[in-house]
């Protein structure tokens, strides 16, 4: 079903894949950021992560601005703001994610936190490609495959976690390191069922206009 877009509808679109794509761009240097040995490829991932974010909020706040100005919205307006909250949740997320990294003393290469980055990197993609279906031509065959796959993402996320979380308490561990190690796997595994939830959010879209 094609979606026929006037101006103040195209400026949602373009803000919501906005949101994915800066969601992405952290996502990514996040995985560089954690596993970089390179103290300068580290740095300016962390700025990337620090730019995405703010671009992220400015996009956040343009669609809560466009929600107060329009009367035509291209779905409904809870279901935009509840997509674009979410979405920009991610970077939010993962900028606290560095900041805790980097307070606790770990930012050396760290692998046990790479399974669930590369989970949150594979969502990214698929995220992106669903809000680039949701908002051109809302095909519901494309948007539930892609919500298939952030399902499927975050059950694979949540079995990481298992492991992790076995592997951390099956043998003695200095108290701190394990409840700071604990501490950021739960803010991935949030990153993580984010993305999950905007798989929600569009399969409610595409429900309410097919």
């Amino acid at each position: 079903m094609k979606l026929s877009l006037l101006p103040r509808e195209d400026r949602f679109c373009a803000l919501l894949q906005e949101l994915a794509a800066q969601a992405k761009v952290c996502a990514l240097h996040l995985r560089t950021y954690v596993g970089s040995t390179d103290d300068a490829a580290k740095n300016q991932a962390k700025q990337a992560i620090a730019a995405a974010r703010a671009a992220s909020k400015t996009a956040a706040t343009a669609i809560t601005t466009e929600l107060c100005r329009s009367f035509i919205t291209p779905f409904d307006r809870e279901d935009i703001q509840s997509f674009s909250t979410g979405l920009y949740k991610i970077p939010k997320t993962i900028v606290k994610i560095v900041e805790r990294i980097e307070l606790n003393g770990l930012s050396a290469v760290r692998t046990d936190f790479l399974p669930q980055i590369e989970v949150i990197v594979k969502e990214a993609e698929a995220a992106e490609e669903m809000v680039k279906s949701l908002i051109t031509d809302r095909n519901g065959k494309q948007i539930a495959q892609k919500a298939q796959i952030l399902n499927e993402l975050e059950q694979q996320g949540d079995q990481i976690l298992h492991e992790l979380l076995q592997s951390l308490f099956s043998e003695p561990r200095d108290a701190r390191d394990l409840m700071l190690r604990k501490d950021i796997y739960d803010m991935l595994e949030k990153v993580v069922d984010r993305y999950r939830d905007a798989a929600g959010v569009a399969l409610q879209i595409v429900l309410k206009h097919s």
